[in-house]
């Protein structure tokens, strides 16, 4: 969730902020649709970059496993880090797939995206099931104070 929150503010553009302070926005929230798919295509670029790191596929870490014979000329060390290694991009291939059904399902994948023009209200995106609100305002409601601080 930081993480989120972090690569929103440093995705914000001119047309997000409209000279607004960068203060007034709520990050815990999505700020802009071309902010989100500018926050969600890093990450995938991030873990395709993870992904270009290993010098073997997962699907030739499989096929050494496979080969038992060989295999098990491997040390007891050797072998743990070959299925580590196999279970590593299992999983960055897993997030990818999440991260690009995430894009496809808040309507992220065009060019012009709306930007906030100064809205620090957040939006609430294509598949979202619900408005989004920060633990101060789930808070202020459960206290029965107004909810709108803005």
């Amino acid at each position: 969730v930081e993480m989120l929150e972090y690569l929103r503010l440093m995705m914000m553009t001119p047309e997000d902020t409209r000279g607004k302070p960068l203060e007034d926005f709520d990050y815990s929230r999505t700020i802009s649709p071309a902010n989100e798919a500018a926050v969600l295509s890093s990450v995938v670029a991030a873990v395709n970059y993870q992904l270009g790191l290993f010098p073997q596929t997962e699907e030739e870490d499989a096929a050494i496993i496979k080969d038992k014979g060989m295999f098990r000329l491997f040390s007891y060390n050797q072998r743990m880090a070959v299925r580590h290694r196999r279970n590593e991009k299992r999983l960055l291939k897993r997030t990818l797939a999440a991260l690009q059904k995430q894009i496809r399902n808040k309507g992220l994948e065009g060019e012009d995206l709306a930007r906030a023009e100064g809205s620090t209200l957040g939006q609430v995106l294509k598949g979202e099931t619900r408005k989004q609100r920060t633990a101060l305002e789930d808070r202020l409601e459960k206290m029965g104070l107004p909810v709108d601080l803005r």
